[in-house]
């Protein structure tokens, strides 16, 4: 039977991968998030609805800044 330091050690690496995973879907998350936004202020735009592009553009730029915050945490694992 493992030890208690083996099964604590065990424990932290399989936590930190879960964390590892969940920061990167995280990340691609807010990329989607943007990509979809920022396509979407173009198209409003395009169509002249300045209302509703602003609104996609400041989305956009919201979840931009996010991916900021994130790659943050990403980087301090």
């Amino acid at each position: 039977m493992a030890d208690k330091d083996t099964l604590m050690k065990e424990f932290v690496d399989s936590e930190a991968a879960k964390t590892q995973d969940a920061v990167a879907d995280l990340e691609r998350i807010e990329e989607e998030v943007v990509a979809e936004a920022t396509s979407s202020a173009e198209f409003e735009d395009a169509l002249g609805n300045e209302q509703a592009a602003a609104e996609a553009a400041e989305t956009a730029l919201e979840f931009d800044q996010a991916k900021i915050g994130t790659a943050g945490i990403g980087e301090a694992l």
